[in-house]
């Protein structure tokens, strides 16, 4: 038996198998709608500085507008759906409802809830219309991921340069502050959502590269986006991430590409560091801004989270819920401060907010993330033919996701659930290469073909759902 290596690079063979009579059926027509929506949910999702209602977001209603759509197409066509994610999912949904019924304010929490459910189907979705995917339409699609990426970097740049522009964007945002202390958000409207945009599309970077020199020259020039919005946990979250990756690199025995690496990375940083320290040198009211949204708030952040951490310890301990919550999205309700702000910390938010049920569910869903990114490390190292180095960047993405979730609420970042669907479009097709005569459909969380020698893995949720006439 023959196996390959899916190379979006030089392929541009289907992620089904192109006999599958479900890939034969796809019209042209369907297909190019597809990218379409595709195509429109990128471009939206760093669009968040126009509001409606139900906290909702321009490309919300991209999304919801295809998805009866899409699901009707897979009752006529097979499609795969992924369960990999259900169990903790369900587990946050009880804990979130129950919580619900003793909440101060329950409308508050069945948003919450509501938004939660959309995320998930729009998962699922997206993971089952990435798996049809051709190797080439796959590639355009992290392509223009990245293009957005650098896109909302150069708006993050230029609010940095020009306060007349921040103004213009922050006006339609209607968050106008003291432009002195701004700090740059791009078509966000929260600096720290932008930061965690810009971080998750090295996702997109290593993956559609085509070299190495390339990740390292255009990573370079992706990290001050990321920078000069002063967010300091996503500097710390993306040198955990860097950690992470380097580690499962090392233990993969590749020590010399970690080297090498290492070595370009140095001396790109020198010139480029180099570069950006003489135009802020010679630029006072630069050094001032980084001065004040870099280092001027570390002391101030600090003290507030910790502040804020505290009353959400309290309430925990105070309204006795240890079991079940105060209601998603009600600790602004029972904060005796009464300041009106999140927790900043997912794990904690959810304590206060669904009880240690809820917190459990969270658990088990990062534990479910980071095991299908390690299980892709895993098949990489023992199968070289199957997948490529570059896969172990969903390993650091989500160990840096969980490092910023301990500062700010990154559960509903839809960055979030872009990324976990790749990985599971990919690894699907890890756990199915092998020669067109032989392919079949199998599951994202099933167990592979003991033919090929993969380890198997837990079958979740048993077989998968094909939706068909």
């Amino acid at each position: 038996m023959v196996t390959r290596q899916w190379d979006w690079r030089n392929s541009h063979k289907p992620l089904t198998d192109p006999g599958d009579p479900s890939e034969a059926g796809q019209s042209s027509l369907s297909r190019r709608l597809i990218m379409i929506w595709l195509v429109g949910t990128l471009v939206l999702l760093p669009v968040d500085i126009l509001s409606f209602p139900l906290n909702m977001n321009a490309v919300d209603f991209w999304i919801l507008m295809a998805l009866p759509f899409l699901w009707l197409s897979f009752a006529r066509e097979r499609y795969v759906i992924s369960f990999p994610y259900m169990i903790p999912m369900w587990i946050i949904l009880l804990a979130s409802f129950a919580s619900t019924f003793a909440a101060p304010a329950p409308k508050n929490s069945l948003v919450v809830i509501l938004k939660e459910v959309y995320a998930y189907v729009w998962f699922v979705t997206l993971t089952a219309i990435l798996v049809k995917l051709s190797a080439r339409d796959f590639r355009r699609v992290l392509v223009v991921w990245l293009a957005m990426v650098f896109v909302h970097g150069l708006v993050i740049v230029g609010q940095f340069i020009s306060p007349d522009f921040w103004r213009l964007t922050a006006r339609l945002a209607g968050s106008l502050k003291d432009y002195a202390i701004y700090r740059p958000a791009g078509l966000f409207v929260n600096a720290n959502s932008a930061a965690f945009f810009q971080l998750l599309g090295f996702v997109p970077l290593v993956l559609a590269s085509p070299s190495r020199k390339t990740v390292i020259s255009l990573g370079i020039l992706l990290l001050p986006t990321m920078l000069l919005t002063g967010s300091m946990g996503a500097a710390v979250a993306l040198a955990t991430g860097l950690t992470a990756a380097t580690i499962a690199v090392l233990l993969s025995g590749r020590l010399a590409i970690i080297i090498k690496m290492f070595v370009r990375l140095a001396i790109a940083v020198s010139l480029i560091g180099g570069l950006v320290y003489l135009v802020v040198s010679y630029n006072e009211r630069f050094q001032e801004h980084i001065e004040r949204i870099l280092i001027g708030r570390a002391d101030r952040s600090s003290e507030g989270r910790f502040d804020l951490w505290q009353r959400g310890v309290d309430a925990f301990v105070d309204y006795n819920v240890y079991i079940l919550g105060v209601g998603p999205e009600n600790f602004r309700v029972v904060d005796p401060a009464g300041t009106d702000n999140q927790l900043h910390n997912d794990i904690l938010a959810f304590s206060v907010e669904r009880g240690l049920l809820g917190a459990l569910g969270l658990v088990f869903f990062a534990i479910v993330a980071v095991s299908r990114a390690a299980y892709m490390v895993v098949i990489c190292n023992r199968y070289p033919d199957r997948a490529r180095l570059s896969v172990v960047v969903f390993l650091a993405a989500i160990v840096a996701a969980l490092i910023e979730s301990l500062t700010h609420q990154v559960f509903h970042f839809r960055e979030l659930w872009l990324v976990l669907a790749v990985q599971e479009a990919m690894l699907y097709r890890m756990t199915n290469s092998e020669s067109g005569a032989e392919s079949t459909i199998r599951p994202l969380n099933g167990t592979p073909d003991p033919r090929r020698g993969l380890v198997p893995q837990p079958n979740v949720m048993g077989d998968r759902l094909h939706l068909a006439n």
